[in-house]
């Protein structure tokens, strides 16, 4: 965890006396007593330049000239050229030092040291050391754009990078915040703009996403520089840094909304179960701010909010990569392996599978959090696949390792073909998102081609074979057979033999060769299935006919590409 602040014990006082001739400075001035960091004034004062991006000893300075720009913007205004206004203490209780109960300095804290900038407290009130900050921790970022910069901030931030051995050369950073910063953001802008009618409000409904900015450009390029990678902001970066921002009385600052929106989220603590994630969500807190006026709003939050006594924290620290894919072919050649995982009852039947033996031995080298293994259909666990193999696809989620040479891959291959003599892998490459719904297309429209070992119990006349050898193109009705029905709906599905014909073995065995549409149920088209599909080879044959094993010799889809080793 880091830590980004220090506590400070408060008291009570006064904010210093407004002067009425500087508009400008009297914004500053305000912003400073209720506990704003500089930073922070900055962007209240519609500082959007990358200005906001310098070092803390150059900020005071900053403060002064964007003062000074506000000022002059607000005397080309027409209507308030003439008179300075200045603020009615009784219609903004923030203002008035008889209602003001904000926790500022007392003089027995003595010197506070912010990032090495001396602070002091005398007679009551505040004293302006060189123009710096009075508080330990900012009233309205929480220490964000304070110490939440610091380089064990960006230590820690590296540490976290680093330990996944990345092969991406740039980054970007992405940052949550705790649901009550727009909160106490609003509610400072509310008395800003009540104090101060004539401010501009440009900047107010980008001033979350500017502090945002502003924190990721002061972490991001220290950051790039400890760990080799470029920092890249403003636009789609595959490798992001996920920062999760958490502040200790973030729940407690929220507790304000059961009085401002009291129905909505009365309603979301009634319906625990459905708001499992909480009351006080940043989507529900942001939408009921919005939904309220400056006016609605003040009537219940009169005063800024309390000054926090620690900084918040960074809780969550996760990179985050776009999907790496990896397609091929496989043949499989064992009669007792699964394509993927077999339970039962969370029982598991069969010791691997064939998405075990690839996903496993190619994830050493991607190094991803997670896989998902898809294939154009798939063969039952006593089934071989011969022929040009079946087309698959890996998503291998999150990887650490995404660049790799057709050599690289070859050798992956290699290092599979050589693990078991139950499958074997070819044209392994890598392939873009977009190219994968062609396995899901070729699903549906490709036919596939087997060969069915058959047995007339009875024996057989091999010249009855000669019923099957001419027919082509025969539509059969299949219901869901018996063996799938837990798993699969009860439906009637018509099913096209393209063609079929067969060879005698023997007076009892015999092979049958089809191509057939896909998702035909071969063994029920043999045996019938208690009649549930019709036509079949017993109805046709007339006999007792029963099939013993099964080879998928082909399937005709023409993806991925043919790979030349």
């Amino acid at each position: 965890m880091i830590v980004g602040g220090r506590s400070c014990r408060t008291t009570t006082t006064t904010t210093p006396e407004l002067e009425c001739n500087m508009p400008a400075r009297q914004v500053v001035e305000f912003l400073e007593s209720i506990g704003c960091c500089q930073r922070c004034i900055l962007i209240y004062l519609g500082e959007r330049s990358e200005s906001l991006y310098e070092s803390q000893i150059h900020l005071g300075k900053l403060v002064e000239e964007a003062a000074g720009a506000l000022e002059k913007s607000l005397e080309e205004l027409p209507s308030q050229t003439s008179e300075t206004q200045t603020p009615d203490e009784s219609q903004c209780p923030a203002l008035s030092s008889e209602k003001n109960s904000h926790q500022l300095l007392t003089p027995d804290e003595g010197t506070i040291d912010i990032d090495g900038i001396c602070m002091s407290a005398s007679n009551g009130q505040i004293e302006h050391v060189s123009k710096k900050q009075k508080y330990a921790v900012c009233i309205a970022c929480i220490g964000l754009l304070q110490s939440g910069s610091t380089s064990n901030v960006i230590t820690q931030i590296s540490e976290a990078m680093l330990s996944g051995d990345h092969d991406a050369d740039a980054f970007t950073l992405a940052l949550a915040l705790p649901v009550c910063l727009s909160l106490r953001v609003h509610r400072i802008w509310t008395l800003l703009k009540q104090a101060y009618p004539q401010i501009p409000e440009k900047g107010r409904t980008d001033h979350i996403a500017t502090m945002k900015d502003v924190w990721k450009n002061l972490v991001g390029p220290p950051l790039g520089k400890m760990v080799d990678k470029t920092f890249i902001q403003g636009q789609y970066i595959e490798f992001i840094m996920n920062i999760s921002a958490s502040y200790a009385g973030d729940m407690e600052d929220c507790k304000i909304m059961d009085q401002l929106c009291e129905s909505t989220f009365a309603l979301r603590r009634k319906q625990h179960k459905k708001y499992a994630g909480g009351v006080y969500s940043k989507q529900s807190v942001d939408a009921a701010i919005k939904r309220l006026t400056d006016e609605e709003f003040l009537k219940v939050c009169p005063n800024p909010p309390c000054i926090p006594t620690e900084a918040i924290t960074f809780t969550g620290l996760k990179w985050q990569r776009d999907s790496i894919y990896m397609a091929g072919r496989y043949n499989k050649y064992s009669r007792e392996l699964p394509q993927t995982p077999w339970f039962v009852e969370g029982e598991r039947k069969m010791g691997s599978s064939v998405q075990e033996l690839l996903c496993e031995i190619l994830n050493k080298s991607v190094k991803a959090e997670d896989y998902r293994f898809s294939s154009s259909g798939r063969e039952d666990v006593d089934v071989r696949c011969l022929g040009n193999g079946r087309p698959f696809v890996i998503e291998f989620i999150n990887p650490c390792k995404t660049r790799f040479s057709r050599k690289e891959i070859t050798e992956f291959q290699k290092e599979v073909n050589l693990s078991s003599e139950m499958i074997q892998l070819r044209d392994l490459q890598i392939v873009d998102k977009k190219d994968v719904k062609n396995l899901k297309e070729g699903e549906e429209e490709k036919t596939k081609a087997y060969c069915a070992l058959c047995i007339a119990r009875s024996g057989y006349d091999p010249s009855l074979l000669n019923q099957l050898s001419g027919v082509k193109e025969l539509v059969i009705q299949q219901k869901t057979p018996v063996r799938v029905l837990h798993r699969r709906p009860l439906l009637t599905r018509p099913r096209i033999i393209h063609e079929m014909w067969a060879s005698s073995i023997d007076n009892f065995f015999f092979k049958l060769h089809l191509t057939t549409q896909a998702g035909t149920y071969i063994k029920e088209f043999v045996h019938g299935d208690l009649g549930r599909t019709t036509p079949n080879v017993r109805s046709i044959l007339g006999l007792d006919v029963d099939i013993i094993a099964l080879d998928v010799e082909r399937v005709a889809l023409d993806w991925p590409p043919k790979c030349s080793e």
